[in-house]
């Protein structure tokens, strides 16, 4: 735990002392051998303790007994000088200072010239604490930052005490690859007593509970989703076609229809974003949530204290309120038509139903949503942005898909491959502008990895920014440009086929991989038959889009507005 306010702290408390000095310094003096033992009681904690292994769950405990321990400590020299409260509390505070200059002392000197990872270049604050990286995201934009510190450290940058993010090919595979070794991080936890297939860091646990989860993505299962999902699009493109040509927020537009999609398939109805105001203010408190998270992504002990406050986190704590009772109403009232969280219902209404099982089905069922939903929608938002500013994408797709749909909405199944020029357009998109722009993080294995030549020890935690990769010259070429048929006719174009993670990989992968990218087409092939033209509304060129656009580890889509021409 890092204070990065000690100078300010030991200053305060001197203010404090001085006036007492001419009645006290006998009595200071003669505390001497404490302050001493505090400041190697401080040097202590950080090598026996603090230095090895993980300390996030416990953090709210470590303070209230450093908080305990101060009280204590003013109390015994209450009672061996025989002072005031007033002048105790003061000598205790002294005490404290000297615990905490001989812990972040301690800290300081072996992160910064004796840590494994001194060699690593990176900013230079960065190694002493990740409050430093926290500092520059204030603006919640940490794939710019890693951007700007890739650009100008290279390829592997320390961004802080045993962290690293790695912009190299070869890292994508040893990361989240089949066969990596890497596990999950302390990061997974800050939702905690809250679990889902996505927090869990216990592999074991995770492959079990994939198994429950792989069935509702069956293509069986798939199949019965697929009309249910045309019936959200072709909803999406009347009220949208009800607008007669007016401006509309498409981003706003597609989080409703995305939402409204996982509502249907996993609860058996929609939230009815679409036709009614009534819910469109839940996905602003997942915004607010996410927005909470973002600063302190790097930072996963201090979220977790922040959200023990009572005053703290309002709006996560209104959105989780939200979903508890979305999965109470699920297990209470079946569907009529089968949806994705029929089997995680079925599994715990055959378990045990403790708290942990209720907290596992709530964690699912939030997943689902959210992981379905703002993905969902950033994608859509920023396909359209690439059609309307590259009309002739927008021909070719035309070209390509009004002779595959023979005059329907949707694909017939058997058509999927044919439609390259779609693909290439979704993945082309998922490359420029991943869901999760700055990468999972994960934590090397206890033998490390190397990658690019460099040696990463143990129990380092690392990510591959996807954001940075998808515009690397070594992996693309022209990797600032939309090229779509790079995916297809132009494979030359990607240096480097196994660095696509935009749903993750290996067993950690996006389980609803399929369904995403079947709800991209289905809704992207209805606008294609019912709108004759895709514009940009007058005065709007997608700049607030492509840059502020936000990284709360999802993606916070800024406004984007647009103009759609019903046929």
């Amino acid at each position: 735990m890092q204070s990065p306010h000690l100078s300010d702290t030991a200053g305060f408390f001197g203010n404090l002392v001085i006036p007492a000095l001419p009645t006290k310094l006998a009595d200071l003096n003669s505390n001497t051998n404490l302050f001493g033992v505090a400041l190697v009681a401080g040097i202590t904690s950080h090598v026996g303790y603090f230095l090895h292994g993980e300390h996030h769950r416990g953090c709210y405990q470590i303070v209230k007994t450093y908080l305990t321990l101060e009280i204590i400590i003013t109390g015994l020299l209450i009672r061996k000088n025989g002072h005031d409260l007033t002048t105790s509390a003061i000598q205790a505070a002294i005490v404290t200072v000297a615990y905490v200059l001989g812990l972040f002392g301690s800290m300081g000197l072996y992160r910064g010239f004796f840590h494994p990872l001194r060699r690593v270049p990176g900013p230079f604050l960065a190694r002493f604490s990740n409050l430093y990286h926290s500092s520059l995201l204030g603006n919640s934009d940490n794939y710019h930052v890693l951007y700007n510190f890739h650009k100008e450290h290279g390829p592997i940058v320390r961004t802080g005490p045993s962290n690293l993010s790695l912009n190299a090919p070869e890292a994508v595979q040893l990361l989240y690859g089949p066969d990596s070794q890497c596990g999950k991080t302390a990061w997974y936890e800050v939702s905690r007593p809250l679990e889902n297939l996505h927090t869990v860091r216990d592999k074991k646990v995770h492959e079990t509970r994939r198994k429950v989860w792989a069935r509702a993505f069956s293509p069986k299962a798939l199949i019965e989703y697929d009309g249910r999902i045309a019936e959200y699009s072709d909803l999406l493109c009347r009220q949208v076609a009800g607008l007669n040509g007016k401006p509309f927020d498409a981003t706003r537009w597609f989080k409703y229809y995305a939402w409204d999609v996982m509502g249907e398939l996993g609860f058996g109805k929609g939230f009815e974003m679409l036709e009614n105001e009534r819910n469109r203010h839940v996905p602003e408190l997942l915004e607010e949530g996410m927005a909470h998270i973002a600063q302190l992504q790097v930072v996963p002990w201090l979220t977790i204290l922040l959200h023990k406050l009572p005053f703290a986190a309002k709006g996560p704590k209104q959105f989780a309120t939200f979903f508890t009772e979305q999965a109470m109403r699920r297990v209470k009232e079946p569907p009529t038509k089968p949806d994705v969280l029929r089997y995680l219902v079925d599994h715990y209404n055959n378990s045990p139903k403790a708290d942990s099982d209720f907290q596992w089905l709530r964690g699912d069922t939030r997943l689902f949503v959210v992981g379905g939903s703002d993905t969902t929608a950033s994608t859509l938002t920023h396909i359209m942005y690439y059609l309307a500013s590259h009309p002739e994408q927008l021909a070719k797709l035309r070209a390509e898909v009004e002779p595959l749909l023979a005059g329907r909405a949707t694909l017939d199944p058997k058509d999927v491959g044919e439609a390259k020029h779609l693909n290439g357009i979704i993945h082309e998109v998922l490359r420029l502008h991943p869901p999760i722009p700055s990468g999972f993080p994960r934590l090397t294995p206890k033998e490390g990895i190397v990658v690019d030549g460099t040696y990463i020890p143990g129990e380092t935690t690392v990510t591959v920014p996807l954001w940075v990769m998808g515009r690397s010259e070594e992996v693309y070429e022209s990797p600032l440009e939309f090229i779509p048929e790079r995916w297809y006719s132009r494979p030359q174009m990607i240096k480097h086929k196994n660095t696509f993670a935009a749903f993750g990989l290996g067993s950690y992968g996006c389980i609803g991989r399929a369904l995403a990218l079947m709800e991209m087409r289905n809704v992207i092939c209805h606008i294609i038959s019912r709108f004759e033209s895709i514009e940009m509304a007058p005065g709007e060129d997608g700049s607030s889009l492509m840059n502020m656009t936000k990284d709360h580890f999802t993606s916070g889509i800024a406004e984007f507005q647009m103009v759609f021409k019903a046929k």
